[in-house]
């Protein structure tokens, strides 16, 4: 009975947490830093992406099969404090059968002020929200993305061991494991060339997907960042754009291209 309530408890605190099923998020293709808007500042961001090719057949009945189909996230975000930041996804997407809002979700970033821990920087983001069976079988679900990185200013490495599950539907309580990471190298011109990796490795406490059943996508990536030795830009622009392929038969999306814009006030 203890570890019973133990496992309710925790399943009870996860759920303040994000939304995610057992797929990758086509519509937050991200990788994280440990970065928070300043108490009080408000920030928008634009995330989209385009499958260039793709999975034509419908895995279920209702989906919206990802071939030919652009995404778009509009993300607010309000600074509370210097490690606290809350926000939100808005969610729409445009197909072969026209454009249709499809999700929103909500979020809470936590993070250890930087200067604390320089060179390394610690975070974690936690979201719940709800999606349309058009995009994802399981509806409501849950997400915690651990952000664990280090930057010298010349070279970055930035990992996120993203778990979650579905809240509702088959699937539910079920937790999946789906690492994210990013390497960069800043080139003092004004942005920063990386690479970009995904990965769906499937339910954690069923002991993963075979290989050819895990969804795998690398991207090569741009970002504008600033010289190193120059300050950054409290009120400047944000690009990453990338572009990529799949690494498994399981991936959705074969070929995609993604952009983030984002900006703060």
């Amino acid at each position: 009975m203890f570890r019973r309530n133990v496992c309710l408890a925790i399943a009870m605190t996860a759920t303040l947490g994000t939304g995610r099923a057992l797929a990758l998020d086509a519509f937050e293709i991200q990788v994280y830093e440990a970065e928070v808007n300043r108490p009080g500042q408000f920030g928008l961001e634009l995330h989209s992406n385009y499958t260039i090719a793709g999975r034509t057949t419908a895995e279920y009945p209702g989906e919206i099969t990802p071939n030919h189909v652009a995404r778009f996230t509009f993300e607010p975000a309000l600074g509370v404090t210097e490690w606290l930041e809350l926000g939100a996804y808005i969610q729409t997407m445009i197909g072969p059968e026209g454009g249709r809002f499809v999700g929103l979700k909500l979020r809470t970033k936590f993070v250890i002020p930087e200067q604390r821990t320089r060179p390394f920087f610690f975070g974690i983001n936690a979201e719940i929200g709800r999606v349309s069976k058009s995009v994802e079988e399981e509806g409501w679900a849950n997400e915690f993305r651990p952000i664990i990185g280090w930057s010298n200013g010349r070279f970055l490495v930035d990992v996120n061991p993203i778990f979650g599950y579905a809240l509702t539907g088959p699937e539910r309580f079920r937790p999946d494991f789906e690492p994210a990471g990013k390497l960069g190298v800043n080139t003092d011109l004004g942005f920063m060339l990386g690479v970009e990796y995904y990965a769906g490795l499937g339910l954690i406490n069923e002991g993963f997907s075979s290989w050819h059943e895990q969804e795998h996508l690398m991207l090569a990536t741009f970002d504008l960042v600033p010289p190193r030795g120059a300050p950054e830009a409290s009120h400047g622009w944000e690009l990453n754009v990338g572009l990529g392929r799949s690494l498994t038969e399981a991936s959705p999306s074969k070929w995609l291209v993604k952009a983030i814009v984002g900006r703060a006030f």
